[in-house]
């Protein structure tokens, strides 16, 4: 255990409030987002962005791509890299599941300029898609939400399903990085969802050293994990090309 980190707390009895069957539609609205612009501002978006270069060099110029965004929430994470493809003249297409219709209603409505994303609900333990069937799978700031069993089984699909590569990207867990979300949305939001998520989140967030004991049990073979700015942790698979 890092000195800058302490034991993990998660139980699923008590999800966070944005994973509530009931949860409040005026704070989940608000709570998505607070966290399209903690995205924005905080280095989510600019980590997958980062990550993804490296497995576009491994694709065909002019093939589109295939790429599948698990848990999407509101669905920044699509867009930001819609709009990158866009500027490299790649062509892409995205499916981006989530399991909360509620949710996806509103990355609909934040996404209407993106006809190339196409959001399906769907349940990110048991996604219902053939083995290799995107080019690139992505999982950002979701697999927190699961026990170490069920974080297993993500990044399992995430392998199985992707031919070039996967990605995942979360927060990592520490006294600063508990610090810092306490800080900002005492700081930027009175959204009661926010400011007791985020501390959940932190929480429930895995370690490098988790990361790599993940990736091993769910078999999927050497990740590079790497932290990135703001208590990010991103860790990427780049599948070797098949003869």
């Amino acid at each position: 255990m890092s000195l800058f980190a302490f034991p993990r707390h998660f139980d699923e009895k008590f999800p966070e409030m944005v994973d509530l069957p009931d949860a409040d539609p005026r704070l989940l609205e608000g709570e998505l987002r607070n966290l399209r612009i903690i995205n924005r501002l905080l280095g989510g978006l600019s980590a997958v962005r980062d990550a993804l270069l490296p497995l576009l060099s491994k694709t065909e110029p002019s093939r589109t791509l295939e790429i599948l965004d698990l848990a999407t929430g509101s669905g920044d994470q699509p867009v930001a890299l819609a709009r990158l493809l866009r500027r490299l003249r790649r062509p892409a297409v995205f499916t981006a599941i989530d399991r909360n219709e509620r949710v996806l209603d509103i990355a609909r409505r934040n996404s209407a300029d993106f006809d190339e994303i196409q959001f399906v609900r769907g349940d990110i333990l048991a996604p219902a898609y053939l083995d290799k069937s995107f080019d690139i799978v992505l999982c950002s700031l979701a697999i927190h939400h699961f026990s170490w069993t069920n974080a297993t089984r993500v990044l399992h699909h995430m392998d199985r399903l992707s031919r070039v590569g996967f990605i995942l990207c979360d927060l990592s867990r520490s006294h600063l990085a508990l610090l810092g979300a306490w800080a900002y949305t005492r700081l930027t939001t009175t959204n009661v969802m926010t400011r007791t998520d985020a501390i959940a989140s932190v929480n429930a967030a895995f370690t490098k050293e988790e990361l790599a004991n993940l990736g091993a049990e769910a078999g999927v073979g050497s990740l590079q994990i790497y932290t990135a700015p703001m208590f990010r942790l991103v860790a990427t698979k780049v599948k070797q090309p098949e003869r």
